[in-house]
């Protein structure tokens, strides 16, 4: 039997640090550099100079987990030298390691008996703060896939550029991807023109990013065979695009008995199950928007209007969580833009791994899917369409 509050925990064992400076040799204090240090007393110091040099700039890794505590952890931090982290917050909880004597942080020139209490976190309005006492750290860990051992690297980073490049370059790739774990990146140390604080006046800083050097449809092809050699579970959606099945579009979406139009796009209303009427955020049911041919409306119309209020991609009532009318419009919309990823026989590829089932028709397996896994597809839909 598993021990309650222990098992259940998982650690990210860390093979070793690296370092974006160094100590004054005889003084001690700390030295800012233009590259990544490796540690010369770690085991691995040979092999990683061998494959990335001796000022390495960049890194060639991997983001172990979707959790950012995990990988990214950011918060207010303080230390002393006799009692190590003395004080953590992330601007509105902290937990602070006071002296019982006095209730307030411990002497650094002396020991005693010192408790941990939680209170507020003032953030950059606390005393400590703005005596320079306490400052923004941001711990990125991460895996060199290059080099042995089951574990991940850190570096430690007070640089508010460089915390703001990392959540930024973080939710881009989140946002094209649907992840950010296990794919293929450059951890990248760069220069850049800052005002000083005190003095206005430029200076030269080196900050970290999150890169890659190929288009984003080879790095998701990269993404792919990366999880295949780490036997990871593929992406949900890129890795069923990748999956082509060959079926015309009657097969895909099913007939229906009123008489066809003419001339029509790829997806047509005539080929998809009638869905339930839309569900407005106040819970009124919101007017059906009827479906035009494609003689009478050309793409970038119907383009215009998947993206309009009365096309919104809400959740509707069952059976169906998912507007097909809605869905077919946006399909239209993706295909005319010639998006072969999101052609239908790769979406209903992908509806069939996510149900698990094994659909003809795109509209049986859209009325398979659960309220959670609806939401997360149409979002994933509503995402390509902004990024038309």
């Amino acid at each position: 039997m598993p021990i309650k509050d222990l098992s259940d925990s998982v650690r990210l064992p860390r093979i070793g640090k690296i370092h974006l400076g160094t100590r004054h040799p005889e003084k001690g204090y700390p030295m800012k550099a233009d590259h990544f240090i490796f540690p010369p007393e770690h085991s691995a110091y040979a092999q990683l100079v061998e494959l990335y040099g001796t000022q390495p700039k960049e890194l060639p890794i991997l983001i172990p987990s979707e959790n950012d505590e995990d990988w990214c952890s950011q918060y207010y931090r303080a230390y002393n030298q006799t009692y190590g982290l003395i004080c953590k917050g992330d601007g509105e909880t902290a937990m602070r390691m006071v002296s019982v004597e006095t209730g307030e942080l411990p002497d650094a020139t002396k020991a005693g008996t010192v408790k941990l209490q939680e209170q507020t976190c003032e953030g950059r309005d606390c005393p400590d703060y703005q005596a320079k006492k306490c400052h923004e750290v941001m711990n990125v860990r991460f895996m060199l896939p290059e080099i042995p051992g089951l574990g991940v690297w850190q570096i430690d980073t007070g640089s508010k550029n460089s915390i703001l490049n990392i959540n930024s370059c973080a939710k881009i790739i989140r946002r094209a991807f649907g992840r950010i774990s296990m794919i293929p990146l450059k951890l990248t140390f760069e220069p850049i023109e800052v005002n000083q604080p005190d003095t206005g006046k430029k200076q030269t800083v080196y900050v970290l990013n999150l890169r890659t050097d190929v288009t984003l449809a080879q790095l998701a092809d990269a993404a792919r065979e990366q999880s295949k050699t780490f036997m990871l579970e593929a992406p949900d959606l890129e890795g069923a695009f990748d999956i082509e099945v060959e079926k015309d579009i009657q097969e895909l979406w099913g007939k229906k008995d009123e008489p066809q139009p003419e001339a029509q796009p790829e997806v047509t209303e005539s080929q998809i199950a009638p869905s339930s009427k839309l569900v407005s955020p106040n819970g009124q049911p919101e007017p059906e928007t009827p479906v035009q041919t494609e003689a009478q409306e050309q793409p970038e119309e119907m383009y215009s209007k998947v993206k309009s209020a009365s096309l919104s991609a809400d959740v509707i009532e069952l059976p169906c969580f998912v507007n097909l009318d809605w869905l077919k419009l946006s399909l239209v919309a993706l295909q005319e833009k010639r998006l072969k990823a999101w052609s239908n026989a790769n979406v209903l590829s992908y509806l069939n791994i996510v149900t698990g089932k094994k659909h003809a028709k795109i509209s049986d397996a859209c009325q398979s899917l659960s309220k959670e896994q609806a939401e997360k597809f149409v979002a994933r839909v509503s995402d390509a369409l902004s990024m038309m």
